[in-house]
């Protein structure tokens, strides 16, 4: 599945082929995948898509890897949840949601 494409949605459990590619990285891969996220995110709203696409190119990805894009949105779920970014919509529709950097007070 590549979510960049159309309105599927991202499983609530990572696949076999996700996880096996997050173990692949490491943590100091998660890590650069998250800072790619975000210096691929701004202070305007964004679709996750985009953000996503935006990284997976940085850093050389091949986006029909089994478990690539779908690591990369569950990341960007990751980074919301950490208060890392903000997010509209339902982030597991990476086309139909956006993401910015938080705003400061």
């Amino acid at each position: 599945m590549l979510l960049l494409d159309d309105d599927d949605e991202l499983a609530l459990v990572p696949t076999a082929h996700e996880a096996g590619f997050a173990a692949s990285l490491g943590d100091e891969g998660i890590a650069a995948i998250d800072e790619r996220l975000l210096r691929h995110a701004s202070a305007a709203p964004h679709k996750v898509a985009r953000v996503i696409d935006e990284a997976l190119e940085e850093a050389g990805f091949d986006p029909w890897e089994d478990g690539c894009v779908e690591l990369h949105a569950r990341r960007v779920i990751a980074l919301v949840e950490a208060g890392r970014l903000q997010g509209f919509g339902r982030l597991r529709k990476p086309r139909w949601s956006e993401v910015r950097l938080p705003i400061a007070p």
